[in-house]
């Protein structure tokens, strides 16, 4: 699976490169991590670098380079490039590479109304791992392109809703959160906020499967991510779900907040 930088300038092994000089490669079996700028903040970056650092040991992949460098690199990207919000692609196969790279947020009718998704039948290899994984990936995408839908959820040998293909999902039922369990998807960055999310609003969170056949009727079920952050989800192919759970629209206000915070503070005690 090959992307493409956008803006002026990409980063290889720590050398600021044009994008004009860009040269296309195949990632499968890959490491990496996308990480959102706001307001010119990486955010959340120190979870990003330890899932990433996480996963080059699960994948047996070397990083030449310390939190610290890949911070310093980070931060040339944003300045150099003058881009204060967007996405950022940090990856490893033999050189560490990081660029800006194209991105989709939802929109405030998304937000609002909810969004459509899926069903694929497919099974990440390594879940816990952030690895370009190109057939999973590809056939989601030609799906989404194929129906309409916002992302395709994955289903695995056992019938189990595990994840999406670029999310994590969760269930809102009897005043409580579900999500599947840790070792079974990725452990996404927005999902382990929304945990704490949940807890600072004494929010029961329970770690279970998600049968497929029990997923229809009127509990909530949203996603998060990177770009999505807490994404209501309208229905799954045809089962409906509510998109104002009162537990949602909360975990949604909290996490924006926290990102708020999170922001603020970077500002007012930037990382040397």
């Amino acid at each position: 699976m090959a992307l493409l930088p956008i803006h002026q300038f990409f980063s290889r092994n720590a050398k600021l490169t044009p994008c004009s000089k860009f040269v296309e490669s195949e990632n499968e079996g890959g490491i990496y991590e996308v990480l959102r700028v706001v307001d010119g903040i990486p955010l959340f970056l120190e979870d990003h670098l330890k899932r990433f650092y996480c996963s080059a040991k699960l994948a047996q992949k070397s990083i030449r380079f310390n939190p610290g460098q890949i911070l310093e690199i980070l931060n040339e990207l944003i300045s150099e490039n003058q881009v204060s919000d967007g996405n950022i692609l940090i990856s490893c196969k033999e050189n560490l590479k990081a660029f800006f790279i194209a991105h989709s947020y939802p929109s405030a009718e998304n937000y609002k109304n909810g969004v459509n998704c899926g069903l694929l039948h497919a099974e990440r290899n390594n879940p816990n791992a952030k690895v370009f994984q190109t057939q999973v990936r590809a056939e989601a995408n030609r799906q989404i392109a194929l129906h309409g839908f916002y992302e395709m959820l994955l289903v695995d040998h056992n019938q189990n809703i595990t994840e999406g293909s670029r999310s994590n999902v969760f269930v809102v039922t009897n005043n409580k959160i579900i999500t599947p369990p840790s070792g079974k998807v990725l452990m996404g960055i927005t999902r382990q906020k929304t945990i704490i999310c949940a807890q600072n609003l004494s929010i029961e969170v329970e770690e279970q499967e998600l049968p497929l056949e029990t997923r229809s009727g009127e509990q909530a079920v949203f996603l998060t991510g990177t770009s999505p952050k807490i994404l209501p989800v309208k229905n799954i192919s045809s089962m409906n779900f509510d998109v104002n759970s009162e537990i949602l629209r909360r975990l949604m206000h909290e996490y924006n907040q926290m990102i708020n915070s999170y922001i603020a503070d970077k500002k007012n005690s930037p990382i040397s």
